[in-house]
């Protein structure tokens, strides 16, 4: 009878997993991918997937003409998070072929002023065999199907952005691309030091086990390039503190705690980290007003 039970739970499952899931983010009714935990995450975590669409609306009103890129689109959750913020042109860049029904689909409801470019970001010229893709059809990874004599060709963000000309100053870009963040931020050097966008993005060291040091070389890139202001949030989408560019040992400790929960027990996995350059410094204490932070000056010494 156990045995029983257990097959008709799993079986339920397995149905409900089939029967497409929707969910309404600000006005628009989003279709799901199978098998997606957001509704789930989002019962039980308030701040969950919240941040991008506050930091669309602050950045918006600086910002009239704002113009969003979102790398690593899925099926167009995040755009429509974006727009309940701000009513703005985004640019969805998503190559999983299994999510690229469903994501033309929501668009369909987002608006007009929603581009779909079918493809994954990386260097011009590297290819990728499909069949190696992990977890395709919800959140795929590409890092173990590159391959010099693949099926499907990466483009570069500034390839991308030759043929899409209206998005080259976009002042808005997030990336989650499951380990590809670091590479995509450092290989879109010429667009983040001409357009300096506000960037929001995905910020877990395990994903690239063959460059333990990739998070902290790419948030040192981005002191570099005038980057000066860094809000991380953890998972659950919870604000975590604010870390200015003045105080480096502070990225160092939070890498080194993400490693640590890898090693004694996982209690956060990734950070979401939202990027502001100099130039918008200004954005940083009405990003935290609205997310109920007090602020305070960033001390150097």
């Amino acid at each position: 009878m156990i045995r029983i039970r257990s097959h008709l739970s799993f079986f339920v499952r397995k149905c409900r997993n089939l029967r497409p899931s929707y969910e309404t983010i600000g006005d628009c009714r989003i279709r799901l991918a199978p098998g997606s935990h957001s509704l789930e995450y989002k019962r039980r975590f308030r701040r969950y997937d919240q941040a991008l669409g506050i930091i669309a609306g602050i950045v918006h009103r600086k910002y009239p003409d704002l113009r969003a890129i979102d790398i690593g689109a899925n099926v167009g959750d995040t755009a429509a998070l974006i727009r309940s913020g701000a009513r703005i042109p985004v640019l969805c860049v998503e190559g999983d072929r299994n999510l690229l029904s469903i994501l033309s689909e929501n668009v369909a409801r987002l608006g007009s002023d929603i581009e779909i470019e079918a493809s994954f970001v990386g260097p011009d010229g590297q290819t990728l065999d499909c069949n190696f893709i992990e977890d395709p059809g919800r959140n795929a990874s590409i890092r173990n199907a590159l391959t010099k004599q693949g099926d499907k060709r990466l483009r570069s963000l500034a390839n991308i952005l030759k043929d899409r000309p209206a998005f080259s100053d976009a002042k808005l870009l997030k990336t989650d691309t499951e380990g590809f963040d670091f590479d995509i931020l450092r290989q879109s050097a010429d667009y983040v030091l001409s357009a300096k966008p506000i960037i929001f993005f995905e910020y877990d060291s395990s994903l690239t086990p063959h460059e333990p040091t990739a998070g902290l070389s790419t948030i040192q890139y981005l002191t570099r390039a005038g980057y000066s202001d860094f809000i991380y949030f953890d998972n659950f989408g919870n604000y975590l503190l604010h870390a200015g560019s003045c105080a480096p040992g502070v990225f160092a400790d939070l890498d080194h705690y993400l490693s640590s929960n890898r090693r004694h027990g996982v209690a956060v996995y990734y950070f979401d980290i939202c990027a502001f350059h100099n130039d918008d410094q200004d954005l940083v204490v009405p990003l935290k007003t609205a997310i109920g932070v007090k602020s305070e000056p960033c001390n150097s010494h």
